[in-house]
């Protein structure tokens, strides 16, 4: 008898587990998490009780991990990856962005005639961890605006003020698009 009530009872517990995932909505771009509330009670000098109630926390999380305007400066770096390794900016758009962007006209032309052909190329950071003066970038790239490649990872560095993207970071994405860098 006992093998069949623990046989019933997991059936019960795969049962509840499956009819809880119906109707879910797995592209919802947001997580909320509540914790339920708490209540503390307190006893006073005089020996009256008091009792507090602490209303449930609520924590939202944009999917991806970044929150636009929460942090100015990863909101920079974010600036600063979207306007480098966009397919539709030119060499001066991008040169303020980039540690050295000396005789890189010639790679930027191209890499805009490549995303011409392509709908586009756009890198999409979905993380940024800043340590100090330097910041470790997990993007999306993007081709005509559909994520193709997700979860790459690069970098970007703080100087005078301003998160560029290395030299050596955008080459290796030019030499993926097959448009390369000259030699500095």
């Amino acid at each position: 008898m006992k093998p069949i009530a623990f046989l019933v009872l997991a059936l019960a517990v795969l049962a509840a587990a499956c009819s809880g995932s119906e109707g879910s909505d797995t592209t919802d771009a947001t997580t909320t998490t509540t914790v339920a509330a708490t209540t503390t009670s307190v006893a006073t000098s005089s020996t009256v009780a008091v009792t507090t109630t602490t209303p449930p926390a609520t924590t939202t999380t944009a999917a991806g991990g970044i929150v636009p305007g929460e942090d100015p400066e990863v909101d920079a770096v974010v600036a600063t990856y979207e306007i480098v390794f966009s397919s539709k900016t030119g060499y001066d758009e991008k040169a303020p962005y980039l540690d050295d962007p000396t005789g890189l006209e010639d790679t930027v032309a191209k890499y805009q005639e490549t995303g011409e052909s392509m709908g586009g190329v756009e890198l999409s950071p979905t993380a940024v961890v800043i340590d100090g003066e330097s910041a470790d970038v997990t993007y999306d790239l993007l081709f005509g605006g559909t994520p193709t490649y997700p979860d790459l990872t690069g970098d970007a560095v703080l100087i005078d003020g301003t998160w560029k993207v290395t030299r050596d970071m955008f080459c290796a994405m030019m030499a993926s698009a097959r448009v390369g860098c000259p030699e500095s």
